[in-house]
């Protein structure tokens, strides 16, 4: 008998911990799916509103417009960089560039070889685009693979030819695998990463870099499921390019740079 009561038991005990499992697997999915929808209506909170954004509205759902406006805001954005002393940077995907811009002129650019617009991001409404990125998105935070400024180590020449030799030669930095992380200020995350892994060192730091965005979004994940609040939400546009160019690009960039994005 106490068997047979015993069984009921376990069954039901069982059955009480898959379903408290299957509701944290529901609640998990929904805090998912609704962390895009969280973050626009973050980005909607913080927008300031023009006087005239009714008519706005009106232009903004013009399909036939939408080209149009988003090259204004990108004018937008680069004019009000123009009077600024310091490097930024900017995206444009149309022309599949990355490029460096100082006083109204772009000063450096390259062609990047691949690049992964978030789908949040590609299905933005027209008006929330206009407001996000006709002005430049200031960068609060950065993390390279390489250093800002790198330490070059010379040995004294032991003889003249030596010293001819060092002075005739051009300083060659040691190859380092490139992968850079910028956030914007409203959350964006730019992960620009070099566009080949020519060495086995180049392969690991490739996997550590991925590997540490996968750990932290996790992270993020369990702290919203543990403190019951919305799954912070990181649209992202991911760039690949030449990894000489992008050491060059980064390290020429200021620790407080912004970033002009333009795509269509």
């Amino acid at each position: 008998m106490e068997e047979q009561e015993r069984k009921p038991r376990k069954a039901t005990a069982l059955n009480i911990v898959l379903a408290m499992l299957m509701a944290v697997i529901i609640i998990g999915l929904a805090k998912y799916a609704m962390a895009p929808v969280n973050m626009l209506e973050k980005w909607k909170q913080s927008q300031v509103m023009l006087s005239n954004d009714e008519v706005m509205a009106e232009v903004y759902d013009e399909p036939r417009l939408d080209s149009l406006q988003r090259l204004i805001a990108y004018r937008n954005a680069l004019l009000s960089l123009s009077k600024k002393d310091s490097i930024h940077l900017i995206i444009n995907v149309p022309d599949s560039t990355l490029g460096l811009f100082m006083n109204g002129v772009v000063i450096y650019s390259l062609k990047f070889t691949k690049i992964k617009m978030d789908p949040m991001l590609r299905k933005l409404p027209q008006g929330m685009y206009m407001h996000t990125f006709s002005k430049a998105l200031a960068i609060t935070s950065s993390e390279a693979s390489i250093v800002k400024e790198p330490i070059i180590e010379k040995i004294a020449p032991k003889n003249p030819e030596e010293l001819m030799a060092s002075v005739t030669t051009p300083d060659t930095l040691v190859h380092q695998p490139v992968f850079i992380k910028l956030i914007a200020d409203n959350g964006i995350h730019f992960l620009i990463t070099q566009d080949q892994d020519l060495t086995s060192v180049d392969k690991k730091a490739n996997r550590s870099f991925w590997s540490a965005r996968r750990m932290e979004r996790a992270k993020t994940f369990l702290q919203a499921m543990v403190k019951f609040e919305p799954f912070e939400y990181q649209p992202s546009i991911i760039l690949e390019a030449n990894d000489k160019a992008l050491t060059a690009i980064y390290r020429a960039l200021p620790e407080q740079a912004k970033v002009v994005v333009y795509y269509e």
